[in-house]
């Protein structure tokens, strides 16, 4: 496993959290009406994406709970 392996997975981890965060408490419709809560989800969302492409094949193979994997 590398080092940055935790670091990657730990964006992902504090980016679904705030995204957890945001949307507490919210309805859809309420979502749906707030393009600026669109823009920061989709924004995070798109931050863990490309966190969870930088963890390496190695940590990913040996991870085989992880779904993707």
């Amino acid at each position: 496993m590398q080092h940055d392996d935790l670091a990657y997975l730990g964006h992902m981890r504090d980016n679904a959290e705030t995204v957890r965060r945001l949307l507490t408490g919210r309805t859809r419709a309420k979502f749906d009406a707030d393009e600026t809560l669109q823009l920061a989800v989709t924004h995070l969302i798109q931050r863990i994406g490309e966190a969870a492409g930088k963890v390496s094949a190695s940590y990913r193979d040996s991870h085989s709970e992880i779904p993707g994997s």
